[in-house]
């Protein structure tokens, strides 16, 4: 199978322009799984409309400021119209069913719900979940499902093109290229809180999703134990979030001296992961300290099921990362980016992230192609076994 980029122009539908539409199960989905897709065709003159299903309401908080459990319904409407406007949608609607709850509803109820979201909006192309939900959650595979039935119920009617979004399995590690970075600054990186609390947001997520291959746990370290021992090798890279840090270096003749100190917002260990060498001191806990820590890992499905992973057939890219071999079609979107991390952003709630907080290559090397497997129009059968 070969992996195209379809044509981007808005000459690629008949209609003119062409209605691409979206629907998901929450609000952040539409940027999670096809941001940059959206705001591409967006940018090239398509009418790109989201709906989603739900107004987020189980959905965690991660910034008490903007949301209280009374109010995230209604905050996430507001951040979705936000988002929308990052990626330059021509609308975005939350509908009123029950955010986690999507999957015991009778799935004939879902299916006529995205019939009529089809015949009102007429799309060209649709974009949902496939069988995996991305992520695993059971709302994104119940939308999935019924906007697929639903799809292939108008497709006798219309001439319509259905994608399921497909997540990346990406090798490259956030570990190294964050080493990477803070190694080149002119001037030594000390992280704001909220650096510290985007990171914490930023690194999990975007490990959990497949954009990048590391394993990132909270670790907690007690006073005058060792994060790191002078000539070991280097494997993990460590963020302070809270507590004192000694680096210690010992000479050939076994005396120890103190060279410097490292607090919260501080990485630690970046040296020996940017350059592969050796570690060059010791580190010791001062204090009780907490550390977001990075180690190279095999991503693994997000929703733990090791064994239903083995079944799925993959192929490698020539980056290394892994993707679905039905994978039919992938969008650069590198220059997009930036509207698909605002508008991660504009989802307070959340991502409270700051866009101008990370390297704008780290960025464009994790979420700069958008993946999709096509599943209507269905492909014509061939006839011969030797004819292409």
């Amino acid at each position: 199978m070969v992996i195209v980029a379809h044509n981007t122009s808005v000459n690629a539908s008949s209609r003119q322009p062409p209605r691409v539409l979206g629907i998901f199960a929450h609000p952040d989905d539409e940027t999670l799984c096809a941001g940059g897709t959206f705001a591409k065709y967006a940018s090239a003159g398509a009418e790109v409309r989201v709906v989603s299903l739900t107004k987020g309401g189980a959905g965690q908080i991660r910034d008490a400021s903007v949301a209280t459990r009374a109010t995230l319904r209604a905050v996430r409407e507001k951040e979705l119209d936000a988002a929308g406007k990052e990626l330059g949608l021509t609308e975005t609607r939350c509908l009123e069913y029950p955010d986690g709850g999507l999957s015991e509803i009778d799935s004939q109820i879902l299916v006529e719900l995205a019939s009529e979201l089809l015949s009102e909006i007429d799309p060209d192309v649709v974009i949902t979940f496939g069988p995996d939900g991305f992520s695993g959650h059971p709302d994104h595979i119940a939308v999935g499902a019924a906007v697929t039935a639903a799809c292939y119920e108008r497709r006798s009617a219309t001439s319509i093109r259905l994608f399921h979004c497909h997540p990346p399995r990406s090798r490259m590690l956030l570990r190294n290229r964050l080493a990477e970075w803070v190694v080149e600054l002119a001037t030594r990186f000390k992280g704001t809180k909220d650096f510290v609390r985007a990171l914490w947001v930023f690194s999990r997520e975007a490990t959990a999703l497949g954009y990048a291959g590391d394993f990132v746990n909270v670790e907690w370290f007690p006073s005058g134990s060792y994060l790191i021992e002078q000539g070991e090798a280097a494997t993990m890279m460590y963020f302070l979030l809270s507590g004192q840090v000694e680096i210690r270096r010992e000479g050939e003749d076994g005396r120890v001296r103190v060279v410097d100190r490292s607090g919260p917002g501080e990485f630690i260990g970046e040296e020996g992961i940017a350059t592969g060498r050796p570690r060059n001191a010791h580190v010791v806990a001062l204090d009780d300290v907490t550390s977001l820590t990075f180690l190279a890992s095999d991503p693994v499905p997000i929703d733990g099921s090791a064994e239903q992973a083995q079944l799925v057939v993959t192929r490698s890219l020539p980056s290394g990362d892994q993707i679905d071999a039905r994978v039919s079609t992938c969008i650069d979107v590198s220059d997009f980016v930036g509207h698909k991390i605002r508008a991660a952003a504009a989802h307070r709630s959340q991502y409270p992230i700051d866009p101008s907080m990370f390297a704008d290559p780290i960025l464009r090397e994790m979420f700069g192609v958008e993946y999709f497997i096509q599943v209507l129009p269905e492909r014509e059968l061939h006839t011969s076994l030797l004819d292409e």
